[in-house]
């Protein structure tokens, strides 16, 4: 008989810093360099990041209205699904990856990944699913 699934399993969307700290806790590494990787795999591997969900920010069947931050949409490569994001988050993103600046979690709070996406990008890079997404 299977076991059912964990809570961690059902989760759809974890924010990018608790992917932080989850991962690293795993792993057995540093925050900062799990962040590094993160913010490497956004910028750089098309990992797709989001500030706002349009699921979740407007009636069903109403395009999305950007309220408050001003938000990029990015991709890393053509082809790639695209990111929403708030532009300061892009632009420390890329501070991290571009210029070595140390990655500042708070900057990166509102935003999300999807477990979809980081499946993708893990198969992608031929890296294994981490248990406390995947188990």
């Amino acid at each position: 008989m299977d076991s059912p699934p964990s809570l961690s399993q059902l989760v759809e969307t974890y924010r990018f810093d608790d992917v932080v700290a989850l991962w690293a806790r795993e792993r057995l590494e540093h925050d900062i360099v799990v962040a590094r990787v993160l913010a490497r795999a956004v910028v750089c591997d098309g990992l797709r990041a989001q500030s706002i969900d349009g699921r979740w920010a407007n009636p069903p069947h109403k395009p999305v209205e950007f309220h408050g931050y001003p938000y990029i949409g990015y991709t890393a490569r053509p082809g790639s699904p695209m990111s929403v994001l708030r532009s300061s988050a892009l632009n420390h993103l890329m501070a991290v990856v571009e210029r070595g600046r140390k990655p500042d979690l708070g900057w990166l709070h509102e935003e999300f990944i999807h477990r979809d996406d980081f499946r993708r990008w893990l198969l992608e890079q031929k890296l294994p699913l981490p248990r406390f997404w995947f188990a």
